[in-house]
């Protein structure tokens, strides 16, 4: 395909020398794959006339926020469009709300929003760096889930570039009414007749309808999902918006976004407890959950294993360790939550500490920061890979699922690190592959392999909050059927007719493989050495708030 070229009057930049175009070709997920142009549109006027220009040329579009992606949504052969000039607005009201561009990072919001009081619920633990943009395209949550939910609950519309470059502004239906004040210079485009819309309304809806019953059965019994198109919450609440969360840019381009926001609260208190029998977890976390947390972080003992240097406590012989936090509006409200804790619990657990105070908060939480650090410093043959990272199984199979997993991960012979929000039954793993062993690919297929069938045995998801990106795309018809997935594939046809939007996300390309392109192996595309030791920095020190651009210095030669 020839190079693409950036369309008439384009203000923004669109480099195509080799250099840059390589230090795109990375995200923080497992893949390589060099793209054929970066563009960097200034405004929602350039995003449209790139749009309508690479339709022209059918070329594809690959949305890219921070880059701290995980399942390869956010790299592609085409050109990769980096949305960092879309950092405007940042607007909070102390009503509650917020206006925010898609490049604004949830950080930059927290600190706005904190000055009158307030915080956005999901806190995913990449928000220093991540966009609120990418956080909305795959329905992004953290560690408060299990009070707050994920991003779908907080999204009162987006604005979005369709496929034939018009924009158009996306609300749920209470919100339809003007029932605030106008942020100055806001485009809302409640009322256009997109055409994206009447393909939906009139090839689309009526199949949804009549699949309600086969889209009940086959959506997974989770509390949270990131996997596929939202067909079950479109069906329940009638909103174009739920397919537009968590699309990971396949059906459009977001360009701004409104959200709710939430009181801070007064009270916040922490324990930690070490379970010493993985058939002990459903019941612990069901007690936990009666005392309403906001959250219940699980570290595995692979994890403990390998982050144990930089723990500063024993935590004995255990086989997992929960991390809670409660959080209340009264003052003192949550010391007493944390009082219930000791008189449930305390018999039952080996080991328990709580923590009142910032400073005692910040110590227990140090066994869940440790695992960065110790991953970052694995020598430079093994590397962590996210291949597994994001299943969610319904809460009372979370035991089952752990011990499946590290079966699992006997069998392909490798090693692992577990550690997620047990709250929600959501588990991130990370494989630590050697690099030096030419099987280790293969090794990674089977694990991936009997990890999906697991989960679908269980009623998961493959993804609780990252989204399917390439990684699990061709693997969704394992979960969804083949009836749903022709569901996706007609949502994607209606919204994107010619394809330039992230093809091979969630709608799988025919023939495509979850280990191809990856990052590391003797299949590796070769990129200049310069940028992939500054890639290879970027991923032990988690700089993704770094552009891409400022990678390519002019000692590196295009090839």
């Amino acid at each position: 395909m020839p190079t693409p070229t950036p369309p008439p009057h384009f203000h923004g930049a669109f480099p195509t020398d080799f250099p840059t175009r390589a230090a795109y070709s990375e995200g923080a997920g497992p893949y390589r794959i060099i793209p054929q142009a970066v563009a960097i549109p200034s405004n929602v006027d350039d995003l449209c006339a790139l749009v309508r220009h690479t339709a022209a040329q059918g070329g594809s579009l690959i949305p890219r926020g921070a880059g701290s992606g995980l399942p390869g949504n956010n790299v592609g052969p085409g050109t990769v469009v980096d949305l960092r000039e879309f950092a405007s607005p940042l607007v909070v009201s102390a009503k509650g709300y917020a206006n925010v561009g898609a490049a604004v990072t949830w950080a930059a919001l927290d600190r706005a929003a904190h000055q009158v009081g307030l915080r956005l619920g999901p806190n995913p633990s990449s928000g220093a760096f991540c966009t609120l943009g990418g956080m909305v395209a795959t329905n992004a949550s953290g560690a408060r889930t299990l009070r707050s939910g994920s991003i779908r609950c907080w999204v009162r519309g987006v604005e979005l570039v369709t496929a034939e470059g018009e924009v158009g502004w996306f609300a749920r239906s209470a919100d339809r009414r003007p029932v605030r004040e106008a942020f100055r210079g806001e485009r809302r485009g409640l009322d256009r007749n997109l055409a994206a819309i009447q393909r939906f309304q009139s090839e689309v809806h009526p199949d949804l309808l009549g699949s309600a019953v086969e889209i009940e059965a086959r959506f997974p019994q989770t509390r949270k999902n990131s996997s596929g198109y939202a067909l079950d919450r479109y069906l329940a609440t009638g909103d174009l918006l739920d397919l537009l969360i968590g699309s990971e840019g396949t059906l459009g381009l977001i360009t701004r976004i409104e959200l709710d926001l939430e009181p801070v609260p007064k009270s916040v208190s922490s324990a930690l407890l070490a379970i010493a029998d993985l058939g002990e977890l459903p019941e612990v976390i069901r007690q936990l959950i009666e005392l309403e947390p906001a959250a219940i972080e699980l570290m595995d003992r692979t994890l403990l294993e390998v982050a144990g240097p930089g723990i500063p406590f024993v935590v004995g012989d255990v086989e997992a360790v929960l991390l809670v936090d409660f959080e209340r509006k009264e003052d003192g409200a949550a010391e007493a939550a944390i009082a219930k804790v000791r008189t449930k619990l305390g018999s039952r657990c080996p080991f328990l500490e709580t923590a009142i105070s910032p400073e005692d908060r910040e110590r227990l939480w140090t066994v869940r920061h440790a695992a960065s650090p110790a991953l970052a410093s694995l020598p430079p043959h093994r590397r962590s890979l996210q291949i597994i990272e994001d299943g969610c199984v319904p809460l009372a199979a979370l035991g089952r699922y752990i011990q499946g997993v590290r079966a699992a991960a006997r069998r392909a012979g490798l090693e692992i690190v577990a550690f997620g929000h047990a709250g929600d039954g959501h588990l991130h793993v990370n494989v630590l592959a050697d690099t030096r062993d030419d099987a280790f690919p293969g090794r990674i297929a089977r694990l991936l392999d009997d990890v999906t069938g697991l989960v679908a045995e269980l009623r998961g998801t493959t993804s609780g909050e990252h989204g399917d990106g390439r990684l699990r795309a061709p693997l969704l018809y394992r979960l969804y059927g083949p009836k749903v997935m022709k569901l996706f594939e007609k949502v994607k046809q209606a919204f994107d007719p010619a394809g330039i939007f992230n093809p091979g996300v969630i709608v799988p390309t025919p023939g495509s493989s979850p280990i191809t392109d990856l990052k590391v192996g003797s299949g590796t595309p070769p990129i200049p050495p310069e940028i992939e030791e500054r890639l290879r920095t970027i991923e032990r020190t988690a700089a993704w708030n770094i552009p891409k651009t400022d990678l390519v210095s002019p000692g590196v030669a295009p090839t």
